[in-house]
């Protein structure tokens, strides 16, 4: 399980003191068990403290810490409207077809190199605190959550949606009220290499798709050359969720 830093705000100087702690038990099957820790003086050590007996915390307890828990870590303000999912530690989002302007970066005969004009699929982005992912969209209209996701035609994408950062900068802060950022860290990259075999359909593969749309934008070609990914909206972000509470 990864650890996320928690940023904790106060109008003044505030001073936290340590007073319970709460330990989780999980079985291989999934079952959570849980008990509650007064946190008491070391009799042995003076300054120190340790963690106490503990006793079960009984459902309603459970339900009340996790509500306490999810509202101090739920995202407060006007939702985009372009915002698909949000929890704690993920968002999805998606994007409409459009032209945009867009940069390669890549040395060699054959290689996309350049910039200009080139038709985009609409895409559905999800990003966690550690990683972002993006998909394409056979329709230009926002998903539910069964609509089947193509794979992103673009560089830097690996299997399964993962963008390649490189040396991109990602936004200092993880939240809906970011996408934006995210969006402009994506599409004003520049594309340097493909990441993965067959990622589209097309004459002269993904190469030959992003210098003809560099010669002349077609959203119908861009749109023809989108392969399956055989997942759903909701798989892949299950998908990735998992991952990143492993």
């Amino acid at each position: 399980m990864s650890l996320h830093p928690v940023d904790i705000v106060g109008t003044g100087e505030t001073v936290l003191h340590l007073v319970s702690a709460v330990l989780m038990y999980q079985s291989d099957r999934g079952d959570v068990y849980a008990t509650s820790h007064p946190v008491v003086p070391d009799a042995q050590h003076q300054g120190r403290k340790v963690i106490g007996a503990g006793v079960p915390l009984s459902k309603g307890a459970l339900a009340k810490f996790a509500d306490a828990v999810s509202a101090a870590t739920a995202f407060a303000g006007f939702l985009p409207a372009n915002l698909l999912f949000s929890s704690p530690n993920l968002i999805a989002w998606w994007a409409p077809a459009q032209v945009r302007m867009t940069w390669f970066k890549a040395a060699g005969s054959g290689k996309v190199a350049g910039h200009g004009e080139a038709a985009h699929p609409a895409l559905v982005f999800v990003a966690t605190p550690n990683d972002w992912f993006v998909f394409a969209l056979a329709e230009d209209a926002r998903p539910a959550p069964t609509t089947r996701l193509r794979h992103a035609p673009h560089f830097n994408v690996w299997d399964g949606g993962r963008i390649c950062t490189g040396n991109v900068e990602l936004p200092p802060t993880f939240g809906a009220e970011v996408i934006h950022s995210y969006e402009n860290a994506f599409f004003r990259s520049h594309f340097t290499h493909p990441n993965r075999d067959k990622a589209v359909k097309y004459k002269g593969g993904i190469q030959r798709l992003w210098l003809d749309q560099l010669d002349s934008p077609d959203p119908a070609a861009m749109q023809r050359a989108l392969v399956d990914s055989k997942e759903t909206l909701q798989e892949a972000i299950a998908r990735i969720a998992a991952r990143t509470n492993n």
